[in-house]
């Protein structure tokens, strides 16, 4: 399962790595994040949900699989007095309504759906995507699909697709400990017009730690 916790932000974040990703993200557009289990992909989202209620505003989490950890968000900068955390036991139809729902509610800076690593995740989405973009474009808030692969089609603004490099370990006399990983983001899709903002095919290499 890719959950949520499989690794923290990068303790040093620079403008051409996490931070360059994290700018992407607009409010009033739907965007993807999207890889498989320890690809960096759900690390790339608690940053992202970090850093949004740093700044003071508020997240709405609906997490399809319950794969949330809340240790691990606080430990990436999170503050969980601005999170709201829906846990959607496994039913992705669920997960869809409750971001249908949330997205049109005011007082949200991001709204973040997981929908994990499911087989089922692509039923219906498209339709779902289509009305959840046109219910965000009507909103202050970003809001950000994560799933194993690409859902939303042309009703994403921004796609960023991540795949692991490297696991890094340590140890003498040999490496026993896991400390981190190191991701590739590449953006597959990228509808702004921000000059800070990175291009389409361009890639970001990320070390996460632990």
């Amino acid at each position: 399962m890719d959950n949520l916790n499989e690794s923290l932000p990068p303790p040093g974040r620079g403008a051409q790595g996490v931070d360059l990703l994290l700018g992407a993200f607009s409010p009033r557009a739907l965007s993807e994040i999207v890889g498989p289990w320890s690809s960096g992909s759900s690390s790339l989202l608690v940053a992202l949900i970090s850093r949004v209620t740093l700044s003071g505003d508020r997240v709405a989490v609906v997490d399809a699989t319950d794969a949330f950890d809340p240790t691990s968000a606080v430990a990436a900068g999170a503050d969980l007095s601005r999170l709201l955390w829906v846990k959607c036991g496994g039913r992705v139809e669920a997960a869809w309504r409750a971001a249908d729902l949330l997205v049109r509610c005011p007082g949200f800076g991001l709204v973040a759906v997981d929908l994990g690593d499911r087989h089922d995740q692509s039923r219906g989405a498209s339709s779902f995507c289509r009305r959840l973009q046109r219910a965000v474009e009507q909103s202050d808030a970003t809001l950000v699909l994560r799933a194993s692969r690409p859902l939303a089609g042309t009703a994403a603004a921004l796609v960023v697709s991540m795949r692991r490099l490297a696991v890094r370990w340590i140890g003498a006399p040999r490496p026993t400990r896991f400390v981190g990983l190191v991701s590739e983001a590449q953006i597959l899709r990228a509808r702004t017009r921000s000059r800070s903002a990175p291009r389409e095919g361009q890639c970001v290499e990320i070390p996460w730690g632990l």
